[in-house]
Order: C-alpha cells, then structure tokens, then sequence
C-alpha cells in the first residue's frame, strides 16, 4: 500500500493543527479552543523538566498523527536520570493501518536517545497496549493497585449499579462491611506534627525531597519546581496540598482534588508522600476529613508501590478490591547502563496518579 502521508517533527506554530487532530481523534473532549490551549501550553512548552519531543504524520497539510513525550526527572537506583512519559498518542481514524503509530513512535525514540533521555514509561488504554508491547519493545512493569474509602456506600456504588433494588441491598451490606471488617483506625498521634492546607510547595520540600528520595528506587523527582508545575500551575484545576510539618519541617504531603461523576462525587488522590507510614496515615486521615466535610462520596487512589504505603491507606479503612482492575504500567528503555529486568520488578516502582497526564 502507499504511503499517503510524511513525517516532520514539531514546530512552533503547530498548535493550532494539533488541536484539529484532537477534534478528530477525540471529539468528545470537554474544552474550548482556548482552554486547550492553556492545558497545552502548560503540559509541553511550560514543563519544568524541559522541552517534549513531538512527531507528526502530516498528508496535504494536515496533521494525521501524533507521537509525544515528555521529560520528567527520575530518580533510578542512586542516579537522577532524565526520563519521560508518553502521552497524547493519536492517529486520524482514515490513516490507521498504516504504520503511523510505529513509525513516529521509534523516530520520537531515536530522537530521545540522541538527547539522553532512554527510560519512556506511560499508562496505555486497552486500545493502544498491544502496539506498545508487540511493535515497540515496551514491557509491562505491573498494574496499578486501586483503593477505595466509601464515605456514602449507596452514592459510591452508583458508579457501576443501576438496579436500585440491588443498590440498595449492596449500600446496606457495604455499610455494615465497612463497619465491622474495614474501620478506620485513628490516625496515630505524633507529637509536634501539624497537618495545614497549603496553596504552593515552598523551598523546604527540597530538603524534603532529598530526605526521603533514599527509601526509594525508580521514583518522579519530587522537587518544589515539579510539584509547583504538576499541581499548582495546571490552568483550569484546583488541587488541595496538604503539607505535614513539624518544627518548621516538611515531613510530608498529600494532593487531591474532587472529581464529580453523574451521581457520585470522587475525592481522588493523586500523590502522597511521607518520611514514615504513621506521618502517612496523618495526612490520609486529613484527606478524609475534608472530604466528609464537603460531603464527598468516595476516596479513592491508586499506584504501584512498597508495602508501607499500602499499610498506610489500609489501616485507614481503605479497601483494594479484587475485581476492580486498575490500569495498566509499562515501561520501554534504551539505556545501556540500567538493568531492564530491575525497570521489569514493580516493587522498584514508586508511581501514583499524579505520575500520570490525567489532571
């Protein structure tokens, strides 16, 4: 078959054709044109990790596909590596089958090596799993572990239940479950430490940061300039920090953000990081404060990670259900100086939500 289309890497410029891709590619997406462009802007050109590496399949003047990366600094083994996420992959729906994918894929690798940059990671739809995995060599790390806290059983399970007679049943036996078998401890006293509500990461989280980033092996560089980036300076979202200190030190954080369904109001997690698992169980213990205030009707988080932090979230009454699967996590390397089978092992992996796009 020929080929009806080329390859060219981005240019300043192309924001506008990029956005007629997404029109395409995913009508159904909920922003304005000028929305987009603040959500663009601060995903690629303001990312304080540096610049993405964007390749296009262009046919007639038209974008027709799109592979993306972004840098992110990682922390793999002893070393701050430079690294980065796969995102916004898109293809226009008359140029599938065509090796779009594949192509702009590899090219956007070769360029990402030429720059240094040889770990990729990402988190696939069902859709797009198997080109990542059988055309280009990505392999799967683990799926993420989902965790839930019902605030208000009958709202939560309107998520997935529509037969109110069954709703109803599932609330009351949820109800009485969460009671006897999944109650919240309270949170253990430590004395000194104070939880408060802040609205940016000072320079005191990079003190932080290099106080804890030992008790793990592959970890996002969680420094003042990326969270600030990551949680404050998204256009258009509004996330809760809250910080735990104690005598004028950083001990921890947690962000969150409510995200309302058609019937159920979602408190999720997106990052929670703490020097110890009872400083952990403080700032989950907070959360649910708050979201019991604003009347939320489920918590919930997910990742891939050590056995502390899942201690942390269950001794606090969240629960891991068996059926629910979370998404999938993998990863793809060049890196001649990295074991591929210690990127393989999930339990080096220290991922959560906010390690993803999903804002």
């Amino acid at each position: 078959m020929e080929q009806k289309w080329s390859m060219r890497a981005y240019k300043e410029g192309d924001e506008e054709a990029i956005f007629e891709l997404w029109e395409v590619v995913r009508p159904l997406m909920q922003r304005s044109g000028e929305q987009w462009m603040r959500w663009w802007n601060w995903m690629y050109r303001d990312n304080s990790a540096g610049s993405p590496i964007i390749w296009f399949a262009q046919s007639n003047d038209k974008l027709v596909g799109q592979y993306a990366i972004i840098p992110v600094k990682m922390k793999i083994g002893n070393e701050t590596v430079a690294a980065s996420q796969s995102v916004d992959t898109m293809t226009h729906p008359d140029y599938r089958r065509q090796g779009v994918f594949e192509v702009l894929a590899n090219k956007t690798y070769e360029q990402a090596a030429e720059e240094g940059i040889h770990v990729v990671y990402g988190f696939p739809n069902k859709y797009s799993y198997p080109g990542f995995v059988k055309k280009l060599g990505w392999f799967d790390v683990g799926t993420t572990q989902t965790l839930f806290k019902p605030l208000n059983w009958g709202n939560a399970l309107k998520i997935q239940i529509s037969n109110k007679f069954l709703l109803k049943l599932l609330s009351i036996g949820g109800g009485l479950g969460q009671k006897v078998f999944y109650r919240a401890r309270k949170a253990p006293i430590i004395e000194g430490l104070t939880i408060t509500q802040v609205s940016a990461f000072d320079e005191r989280i990079n003190e932080f940061w290099t106080r804890v980033s030992s008790q793990y092996q592959i970890i996002v560089v969680r420094n003042k300039d990326y969270l600030n980036w990551r949680y404050v300076a998204v256009p258009g979202v509004d996330y809760l920090i809250f910080i735990a200190e104690k005598a004028g030190e950083i001990y921890g954080y947690l962000v969150w953000r409510c995200i309302p369904t058609e019937h159920t109001k979602v408190g999720t997690i997106f990052d929670v990081l703490a020097q110890s698992e009872e400083v952990a169980q403080c700032l989950i213990s907070k959360a649910m404060e708050r979201c019991e205030q604003e009347k939320i009707d489920l918590i919930y988080s997910a990742g891939i990670a050590n056995k502390a932090y899942l201690k942390a979230f269950k001794r606090m009454g969240f629960i891991s259900v068996p059926f629910v699967k979370g998404g999938q996590f993998i990863a793809y390397s060049s890196a001649s100086t990295i074991s591929k089978e210690f990127l393989k092992d999930p339990q080096n992996w220290f991922i959560q939500i906010g390690d993803s796009d999903a804002i």
